[in-house]
């Protein structure tokens, strides 16, 4: 029998990431795959960025995660290569206070400005303040939260949706600030920074 359709993005899937992989190897960097056989359930695992975070000064973040199959993404053998390839001085858990249902889901929930050391955050269940503000002092950010809302008035479960912070710019759907105060307020300090040349309504 021929491949369902699932199976058939799947593997369309796995091409693109590996030539994507063999392109930046042959560019010179240094690429670090850890598969995912599906033993645990974890569908969501190609998203590591919301359960671990690297940051300057070697040092790592483990972060508390709102569902609980996205909790068994954790491995401590990635954890453990990168104290064994690069010069890991702290790692702090935060991941324990998913027994408090507190949650802090990593750099989906906050986008980070490390020139200008902003934390930007939509404001969810994903995003705890009591936390947030705990790894803002740890880290060294201010941290900037503001209100969202789609188009049916739900808020957006995770900023790195809505915006990215790259060297020299910055994107954002500033649309789905829902605090039009606030939503001035995170225009004005990409603009003044140099990120956002033009800001669309």
């Amino acid at each position: 029998p021929g491949a369902t359709p699932a199976e058939t993005v799947a593997q369309s899937a796995r091409e693109e990431f590996d030539a994507m992989v063999a392109q930046l190897t042959a560019a010179g960097i240094q690429i670090h795959v850890f598969d995912d056989f599906g033993q645990l359930d974890t569908p969501d695992s190609v998203f590591p960025n919301n359960w671990f975070s690297t940051h300057q000064g070697g040092r790592i973040a483990i972060y508390p995660m709102y569902a609980p199959s996205r909790r068994r993404e954790r491995r401590a053998d990635v954890i453990e290569l990168l104290k064994s390839t690069y010069r890991v001085q702290e790692v702090i858990d935060y991941s324990g206070l998913e027994w408090d249902n507190l949650f802090l889901e990593g750099t989906g929930a906050m986008v980070f400005d490390h020139l200008e050391r902003v934390a930007y955050v939509a404001s969810s269940h994903r995003a705890d303040p009591v936390i947030l503000e705990r790894f803002c002092t740890a880290f060294g950010y201010e941290p900037m939260v503001f209100p969202t809302a789609d188009q049916k008035g739900r808020t957006i479960y995770h900023t790195n949706v809505l915006m990215t912070i790259a060297t020299e710019y910055a994107l954002v759907c500033l649309a789905s600030i829902s605090d039009p105060a606030r939503r001035a307020e995170v225009a004005d300090r990409l603009v003044a920074k140099g990120d956002l040349a033009a800001l669309a309504a």
